[in-house]
């Protein structure tokens, strides 16, 4: 019996259908219909292999899904990838990021540090946390360890208002 539900959780994929616009959104995975509400995600267990994913405006991808976990972005948005480091300030120029340190292109503005760009339709989900989950004030470091890093994927429309607060709350503060 065990070795049956570790087969087939082993041959479970995790899909998140993001959509961060402020429209729902419909995709079809393989035949099965999906509305994204606006700025939500929506989860569809499917097994691993080759599905089609269609889009709104009726292209199709298919897809050879091995991992665990994808993200799909339907409206082909262009997301952040950044690094949060937690540790002792003693370390931080010295860690060893998780991103090549380059410069990236996002929202018309050129960044240079350790970030990417993601913004193709079927995305394997390497960061710990996604679009609009805001990533923890502090973290446990592992014994033995000096610092941890953590990756958070953002979308356009996060960051603005990320930013937007910040202007609020140095205005307040002056």
């Amino acid at each position: 019996m065990a070795s049956i539900l570790m087969y087939s959780c082993g041959n479970q994929v995790d899909l998140a259908i993001d959509n961060p616009t402020e429209f729902p959104v419909e995709v079809t995975v393989d035949t099965l219909r999906v509305e994204v509400p606006a700025k939500e995600v929506v989860w569809v267990e499917m097994g691993k292999g080759e599905h089609k994913i269609t889009l709104a405006n009726d292209s199709v991808v298919s897809f050879n899904f091995t991992e665990r976990m994808y993200m799909v972005n339907p409206t082909l948005t262009e997301y952040l990838v950044t690094e949060q480091y937690y540790g002792s300030a003693a370390y931080q120029n010295t860690y060893t990021g998780l991103l090549p340190n380059k410069k990236v292109t996002f929202l018309g503005n050129e960044f240079e540090g350790r970030y990417q760009v993601i913004g193709d339709v079927i995305n394997k989900v390497t960061w710990d946390y996604g679009p609009r989950e805001s990533l923890p004030e502090m973290v446990e470091v592992d014994e033995g360890e000096a610092y941890t890093v953590l990756l958070k994927l953002s979308d356009p429309y996060e960051l603005m208002q990320q930013y937007a607060n910040r202007s609020k709350e140095e205005e307040n503060a002056e």
